[in-house]
């Protein structure tokens, strides 16, 4: 039939091709092939190598290679006991560029990584894949964010514009389904049943992404005080009835910020829990597992410079604290004009060379 195609033969019917093209063949001395021959000659041998081929990710057809049919190879491995793939889940293999591990965490990952999806972190399906992503100007979260998904799959960071700095960095993660859990965030009632040494998971991972540790200067003496935030006013209700359960004395305020802030709508009020209580904020700072590497640096500093000091905030401290919160502020501009430089936006200075990353298409 295919014969007959490449030369443009055109016949009643595709039988009635076969059926002429076998008559020339053999009209002219060319036997015909035996339907069954190539099935006789697989060994017990190319078996093996099929089965070893099949279990490392290989296609039936990249298997076959032409020489066999892909359902020869399929019934073989059929006979010998291998557990075939399901035909989808092949085909999404054979074309995934890099490859996605399953979550290995245990309940407390998966607590702080709840957490952090209640903040900074984005997650939507995408095919058979979770993919989560984040926008930042702080090279601490991205990465913290590198470090929590890079074990699972490949991250791509790319540059962009932003409203508020102009540019920032997003970094995207596509997931094994495992991640499923990050599709939907934890729902109020769950937060509040979550066990005790799940909870404080949870708040470390959303204190990462919404948390702040501030130093307010006064005229009597200048106090630390730490607060998280979000637009979900039930969230922030929550937590202030679990934080004051631990023996905290949170107080709660609302806030109205720029419903357009951020160039599309978002919610206008804001939520905020507010401790300030020097020995609870040193308390509560030393419970968090933190990871965002600028908050696990400022809440060392209050933990091990001001817990410790009867004496209150001195001038020392002070001046300390104001080199910290520079040295942040720098790193995040070098952050951000980085940013710059990969949009084509900006021009490095001559003695700084910066590496442009893989973007996506």
């Amino acid at each position: 039939m295919k014969i007959a195609s490449v030369y443009g033969l055109r016949y009643a019917s595709p039988k009635t091709a076969e059926s002429t093209i076998l008559y020339h063949l053999k009209r002219n001395g060319i036997v015909r092939r035996d339907p069954a021959d190539h099935v006789r000659k697989v060994s017990p041998e190319m078996v093996e190598g099929w089965i070893r081929r099949y279990q490392n990710g290989e296609s039936l057809r990249q298997i076959a290679e032409g020489k066999v049919d892909a359902v020869t190879v399929w019934n073989h491995l059929k006979v010998r006991g291998v557990v075939l793939r399901d035909k989808v889940e092949a085909q999404i293999k054979t074309v995934t560029k890099y490859e996605r591990r399953p979550f290995q965490g245990d309940e407390a990952e998966k607590a702080y990584l709840l957490g952090l999806r209640y903040g900074d972190l984005n997650v939507v399906k995408h095919g058979r894949a979770v993919r989560v992503r984040v926008s930042t100007t702080h090279p601490a979260m991205a990465e913290l964010f590198e470090s929590l998904f890079a074990p699972y799959g490949h991250v791509f960071r790319y540059a962009r514009r932003a409203r508020l700095t102009r540019y920032e960095w997003s970094l995207e993660c596509d997931l094994d389904s495992t991640f499923g859990f990050l599709v939907q965030k934890i729902t109020l009632m769950e937060l509040k049943e979550l066990p005790t040494s799940q909870f404080i998971e949870f708040a470390a991972g959303l204190f990462d992404a919404e948390g702040t540790i501030c130093l307010h200067r006064k005229e009597n003496g200048s106090t630390f005080e730490v607060s998280i935030s979000n637009t979900e006013t039930g969230l922030i209700d929550i937590l202030d009835e679990r934080v004051k359960a631990m023996g905290y004395h949170p107080r709660l305020e609302m806030r109205t910020q720029d419903e357009l802030r951020l160039g599309y709508p978002k919610s206008g009020e804001i939520s905020v829990l507010r401790l300030s209580r020097q020995s609870e904020i040193c308390r509560f700072l030393a419970s968090l597992p933190l990871r965002h590497g600028e908050k696990t640096d400022k809440a060392r500093f209050v933990i091990e410079r001001v817990c410790d000091d009867n004496f209150g905030v001195g001038q020392d401290v002070l001046l300390d604290w104001e080199s910290l919160v520079a040295s942040v502020k720098e790193r995040r501009d070098e952050f951000v004009l980085q940013a710059g430089v990969n949009c084509g936006s900006l021009h490095p200075p001559r003695d700084v060379e910066y590496e442009r990353t893989a973007s996506f298409p």
